[in-house]
């Protein structure tokens, strides 16, 4: 299956940690997962940004390149393991974008049934084959638009096609807040402050704590497994969404 991450920030940082040299870095994730890499984020006029590849992430040196280039207080990035009948391209790697929206998926769905449920414009200008991933998160944004509020929308469009297929987990993000909501396969969090006891396995890691000590970074990290093994993840309980606002606050719903 594919492998979801998403962090949002009270300041800008970098992913290169989670990304390169964790125990279980995402880089490592893509080696299972290598038909598509792709990374999206915020810059500080608040425009998104999506840079992604039809290649494995593990075998990549732009991604290299790109976790230690980017900063921000907002990313989402997601490495591919294709679906039936959907082709290996960077069309098709995640994360899409839509206005001031980034999204990324792990499941499959329906792909003729959901399309049916899109209206215009939702429906228009899509990027990808399309897949089904994107087809579902401009259904969601559709949701979102008609109820006029995010969370009521999300709520309303996993409701309508959580029998369509299987696995609707996705990390979303406007730009302010970041949205997770786990259907199926396993999601967890990690409430990242670098001012709590944490149990650093070498003096990289000391260092590296330490460093975002001073610089007072603290973070809350989304992803499909665990990245490292001595932090307090959590696991978000199943068809539940928990939403971070840009106070760092974290509320299941």
């Amino acid at each position: 299956m594919c492998r979801l991450f998403g962090l949002i920030a009270n300041k800008p940082v970098n992913i290169r940690f989670s990304m390169l040299e964790a125990g279980n870095s995402f880089k490592r994730q893509g080696k299972v997962n290598a038909d598509g890499w792709g990374i999206g984020w915020y810059e500080q006029d608040g425009k998104s940004k999506i840079e992604k590849y039809g290649e494995s992430a593990f075998a990549s040196s732009r991604f290299n390149e790109l976790v230690k280039e980017v900063i921000s207080k907002i990313f989402i990035a997601h490495v591919r393991n294709k679906s039936s009948g959907s082709e290996k391209s960077q069309r098709n790697a995640h994360p899409f974008s839509y206005k001031s929206w980034l999204f990324a998926h792990n499941g499959t769905i329906d792909r003729e049934r959901i399309i049916n449920l899109l209206k215009k414009p939702y429906s228009l200008g899509l990027t990808s084959e399309p897949i089904d991933s994107e087809l579902y998160f401009r259904f969601i944004i559709q949701s979102i638009e008609k109820e006029e509020d995010p969370i009521e929308g999300i709520k309303r469009a996993t409701n309508e096609v959580k029998y369509l297929g299987r696995g609707l987990n996705f990390i979303l993000s406007d730009g302010k807040n970041l949205y997770a909501y786990r259907d199926g396969n396993p999601l967890y969090y990690l409430d990242k402050n670098p001012e709590e006891n944490i149990n650093a396995s070498s003096e990289e890691t000391e260092a590296l704590i330490d460093i975002k000590k001073a610089r007072n970074e603290k973070a809350v990290i989304v992803a499909t497994e665990k990245i490292t093994e001595s932090e307090n993840w959590q696991s978000i309980e199943n068809n539940k969404l928990i939403w971070i606002n840009n106070d760092l606050m974290i509320k299941e719903v």
